[in-house]
């Protein structure tokens, strides 16, 4: 290979072309296979992803980063850190799928988003009986293996940074972070002199949090490096990705002498700019992330190739990789036939196609071939995009009035729902879904069955869903949501401009896989969504029953936006077709509207120069979206695993009377944040873990309920679980719901009267 010029992958898809893995962790995890079957699954998958790597031509392959769960959870299983409800637990992928899923008495770890991704990582926490006990067994010998399929010089080991592991945990005495992370500095030193001991080329070293603005995270990372790096042998990457690193990580990191290699994302942030400013060591190697590794679009040629000509000039030793790892896209664009006989079709890439043009790259660097065929596709596919003159003008029209509700919360609010009970009991909107609804769903693709008689049998579903729910006691009902894959997937295929795929399933956490619609063009309602179950559910019952809608910042962050307008533009044309499908569910009857918007604060980007832009259209797209409501509609959304301290102004300027909050897994931060705030509106702070198969007691609910009114007063709050439960079965939710009304009623009588 040219020594100037290198290629590298910096991880890869984990759940296979077909989702092999989230099917065998589920058989694994309802016992029908044991450890090893998964496993084998598992590498087979992670072997399946060397080779395609391989034939690509990489010079560095990742290795080691196929984890069953997520990264963050996987290492700190390697680390042997974990809380004491889980001492009885026997260690290694027990213990880990414990803390993930949690165990009868051992509620699961907190979950969060994953920087600005839609990928969510479990946080280790560390209490007064947590040890950092390491074994890295598992880990060493997949290492061993990947060694023995692609050979020492490709091989390149992934190594999560000990600032970003400490940086994740979430400690119950903070005086003991700085022990703990003195104890990982000697665990990482160790592991990395092992690692090298193995003679591979290149070490990825993956420092996530380089790209925080946290001015603590400097002394950190001046700590670990240089002295946990090997003294002598495999070279050093330390990446970074999902922004630029900022001036002052930068500038440090690019001048310790024994980190060989700096990668840096180059298709967000400032990163370029910072190369230009400070320079590049001329005995290092900067890695470039110029392959984008979270949108399904090509490469352009327009963008790159300036990019590549002013880093030619001022760095000789250069890796071309993709941005992050490609675990955020789906595994092949090649199945996708109906995909590629569309116009978008060839400049699409999925994450084996990403492989090539980062080979593609390389080999314009070398001045072996060009990207004219990139650009010849781009130029054919924008000559076929035609705008939408009605959304445009729509658009262009609008006032402020059109941003605004009729009246403000303390007016409106004793207009709507007359005659609920306090702490009114309700769900997030899903409802299992079930083999017998995915049937149905498979033979009307089929054309087994007609699209009425798959309507009246998800009616059945619908009313299944209404009876439990009055059985049980809820006061608001949601008409279960049978006749939706997905909370995106199903809105964006009733709008125009929207893409599909057949296998572009990518990973959200564990099992869970999604797969994003792709917004091409101008989108726009094509009628009615919701209207029509809603009606069925209504009908069924004396009690409000939700309007269930996707917010439009939801919709857009949960698809691959365009790359040829701005996500603002996409967000109100998203926004204006949420606002039609709302008039029509008041027009016939629906009294509670619940537009979720669980990516609001996910997509905030990280630099502060660039937040507030995000939130003010976030929030006016949300705002055109709900503002057409009458003051007697009660408007809900929903938000979850986020932290929400740094855009609570944001979040009171939705101007939703309801705020539903994932809270079971934050041990009460979210809602304090909400409190520390002053929030003045109504909150449905979660009473329980959806994600966990563990059905909660009526005591634990009542003492979630109890600590809610620590915070906000009884007719400030509804009560419901944190999430939707499309992943639980009928026995699980009718048993927690059960609970949950129960602990409500009994909390309710103790409550003083007036």
């Amino acid at each position: 290979m040219d020594s100037k010029i290198s290629t590298a992958s910096l991880g890869f898809p984990r759940m296979g072309p077909n989702r092999e893995l989230k099917f065998a962790l589920e058989r694994y995890w309802k016992g029908k296979t044991d450890v090893e079957a998964l496993l084998s699954v598992a590498r087979s998958i992670e072997e399946q992803a060397w080779d395609l790597q391989v034939k690509a031509g990489l010079d560095f392959v990742a290795i080691g980063d196929h984890y069953l769960y997520d990264g963050v959870l996987t290492w700190t299983e390697y680390l042997g850190i974990h809380p004491k409800r889980f001492s009885n637990v026997d260690p290694g992928t027990t213990r880990m799928f414990a803390m993930a899923r949690g165990v009868p008495d051992a509620t699961a770890l907190g979950m969060k988003k994953w920087i600005t991704s839609n990928y969510h990582y479990m946080v280790p926490e560390f209490d007064d009986e947590s040890r950092v006990e390491p074994n890295f067994g598992d880990y060493l010998e997949c290492l061993r293996r990947g060694i023995k399929k692609l050979g020492k010089s490709r091989a390149s080991p992934v190594v999560l940074g000990p600032v970003s592991m400490i940086h994740f945990i979430n400690f119950d005495d903070e005086t003991k972070r700085n022990e703990v992370f003195e104890q990982l500095l000697q665990v990482y030193a160790k592991l990395l002199s092992q690692i090298s001991n193995l003679e591979v080329g290149e070490i990825q070293i993956h420092e996530p949090v380089l790209v925080f603005d946290d001015n603590d995270l400097l002394p950190l990372f001046k700590r670990a490096y240089p002295s946990i790096l090997p003294q002598n042998g495999s070279s050093v990457n330390v990446v970074s990705f999902m922004d630029d690193i900022g001036e002052d990580n930068y500038r440090w990191l690019v001048s310790v002498p024994e980190i060989s290699t700096v990668s840096m994302d180059f298709t967000r942030g400032k990163t370029l700019s910072l190369v230009e400013q400070y320079g590049f060591p001329s005995d290092k190697k900067l890695g470039v992330g110029i392959v984008d590794s979270r949108t399904v679009w090509k490469i352009q040629p327009s963008n790159v190739l300036p990019l590549l000509s002013k880093l030619a000039q001022l760095c000789p030793t250069i890796q071309i990789h993709p941005s992050g790892s490609l675990q955020y896209l789906p595994w092949d664009l090649s199945s996708e036939s109906e995909l590629l006989q569309h116009p978008a079709g060839p400049v699409l890439s999925f994450a084996e196609q990403k492989l090539d043009e980062v080979r593609d790259i390389a080999s314009t660097l070398r001045g072996m071939s060009g990207l004219d065929h990139y650009q010849t596709a781009w130029e054919s596919f924008l000559d076929k995009v035609k705008a939408a003159e009605s959304v445009t003008e729509r658009l262009k029209s609008l006032s402020e009035a059109d941003f605004c509700r009729n009246e403000i919360y303390e007016i409106r609010r004793s207009k709507q729902l007359k005659g609920i009970p306090i702490l009114p009991t309700t769900t997030i909107g899903s409802f299992p879904q079930t083999k017998e609804i995915r049937r149905l769903r498979s033979k009307l693709k089929a054309g087994e069955i007609s699209e009425n008689e798959y309507n009246a049998a998800i009616d059945q579903q619908i009313a299944y869903a209404i009876g439990v729910q009055e059985a049980i006691g809820l006061d608001v009902l949601v008409h279960g949501e049978a006749e939706r894959t997905d909370m995106v997937e199903y809105f964006a295929h009733q709008m125009e401009g929207m893409l599909f795929t057949s296998r572009g399933w990518v990973q959200s956490f564990g099992s869970r896989c999604v797969r994003p619609p792709i917004i091409w063009s101008d989108i726009l309602r094509r009628g009615p969504m919701t209207v029509r179950e809603f009606k069925v559910a209504q009908d069924l019952t004396s009690k409000p029953v939700k309007g269930m809608l996707t917010g439009p910042v939801t919709i857009l962050n949960w698809s691959f936006p365009r790359v040829d307008t701005s996500r603002k533009e996409q967000a109100m044309q998203i926004a204006l077709a949420l606002r039609d499908e709302i008039k029509d569910l008041e027009a016939n009857g629906c009294q509670v509207i619940q537009v979720d918007e669980p990516a609001l604060r996910e997509a905030m980007p990280l630099r502060k120069r660039e937040k507030q832009e995000y939130l003010n259209w976030a929030v006016d797209a949300f705002r055109l979206a709900t503002a057409v409501a009458k003051s007697e509609t009660q408007i809900h959304t929903h938000m979850c695993y986020c932290e929400f301290g740094d855009c609570m102004d944001a979040i009171n300027r939705l101007d939703t009377d309801v705020n539903s909050i994932e809270n079971a897994r934050s041990s009460n931060s979210t809602i304090n944040s909400f409190k520390e705030y002053g929030y003045k509106k109504e909150l449905g702070p979660g009473t329980y873990d959806i994600h966990s198969p563990v059905v909660p007691s009526i005591e634990f609910i009542s003492s979630k309920i109890s600590s809610f009114l620590e915070c906000f007063p009884p007719e400030k709050l509804f009560v419901n679980p944190d999430c939707g439960l499309k992943t639980r079965t009928w026995s699980e939710t009718i048993d927690a719901l059960y609970n949950m009304v129960a602990a409500t009623k009994a909390i309710r009588a103790s409550l003083p009267t007036k």
